[in-house]
């Protein structure tokens, strides 16, 4: 073997152990790590942690079409109309409690696209809430009837808020403050500050509430109370009283002005897993004002909820009939 034989060979080998350590280190580089979405279930079903954070998010929402009736013994009227709501809540533990974001994003319409609000923006810290939501005075007592989500049969409505809520024991006590552009169907933009209060306490049973409400523009007071019974198996009673000297619009004093008081209650029964019945009464002080309503859930798949109900009352002039279809997720 001649010396140039040798070193060619000496050469082919060197490239081709070099080639194999090349070879070897691609193959055996390794991807990067990835982050999975993993559950949180520090505050219940469906929050998951943000990638690289300790914020749990959940996302949940509905899609709802109804046919609505009307016969108020003038007009008869026919209103078929859909909704689509997304709500979004972020939390995590802070050394001043949970920190918790609210952003409900909702839009409503007829045979055309509907415009998307913002219906909620709310931030909390601990017992600290601060932002635009629905009015404590009705978020303290629920939404009336066995409807779909915060549609009860007596109105609710919206504003800026500010307030505190200690709870403990099953016990809650909030003071607060809010601005509203629209309490009831009258226009109140003007109106300054008002100023709110409110107890509850749960147990077992059930719920009972107390609220109060400073209407510095009428110089007024209105107040509410409310109790819900669980105890019994299958069975929900809610009742609720509500009253002022006719001069607020937070109770009615927005229909009439000699309207002091308004009541209701409604019973709830769970036939079984996927169907439910309520019927309902309610009557305020002013000529036929009581209302009687009777309704079904029907949930016959997970997720879908159809809830045909019909509303009778105003001395036998009014009758109200509507089928509404929801799909939660």
């Amino acid at each position: 073997m001649t010396i140039k034989s040798l070193l060619l060979g000496s050469a082919a080998a060197m490239l081709a152990v070099s080639g194999a350590n090349a070879a070897d280190a691609v193959f055996a580089a390794e991807p990067e790590p990835m982050e999975y979405v993993k559950v949180c279930d520090t505050y219940g079903n469906g929050f998951f942690y943000i990638p690289g954070t300790e914020t749990c998010l959940n996302i949940n929402g509905y899609i709802r079409t109804e046919y609505i009736y009307t016969d108020n013994n003038i007009v008869e009227t026919g209103d078929w109309r859909y909704r689509a709501r997304l709500n979004i809540d972020a939390r995590n533990e802070t050394d001043w409690g949970t920190l918790r974001s609210q952003l409900r994003i909702q839009g409503d319409g007829r045979a055309t696209d509907a415009n998307a609000v913002i219906d909620r923006a709310l931030i909390s810290i601990g017992g600290l809430r601060m932002g635009y939501s629905d009015l404590f005075f009705n978020t303290n007592h629920g939404y009336g009837w066995q409807r779909a989500a915060n549609d009860g049969y007596y109105d609710f409505d919206q504003g800026i808020l500010l307030d505190y809520t200690f709870a403990g024991n099953g016990f809650s006590a909030t003071i607060g403050v809010q601005d509203t552009a629209s309490v009831g169907p009258v226009l109140t933009s003007s109106d300054p500050i008002d100023v709110y209060a409110g107890v509850s306490y749960s147990g077992s049973w059930g719920r009972v509430a107390g609220s109060v409400i400073y209407d510095t523009s009428a110089d007024e007071m209105a107040w509410k109370v409310s109790a819900n019974i669980t105890a019994i198996e299958n069975l929900v009673i809610n009742a609720w009283y509500q009253a002022d000297n006719g001069g607020t619009p937070y109770v009615t004093g927005y229909l009439a002005p000699t309207v002091e008081w308004e009541w209701g209650v409604d019973v709830a029964y769970q036939v079984n897993a996927q169907f439910a019945v309520w019927a309902g009464y309610t009557d305020a002080d002013f000529t036929d004002a009581e209302r009687f309503g009777i309704g079904a859930v029907w949930n016959p798949v997970s997720g879908l909820s159809i809830r045909p109900e019909a509303v009778f009352g105003g001395g036998g002039n009014y009758t109200q009939v509507r089928l509404r279809v929801v799909r939660s997720f």
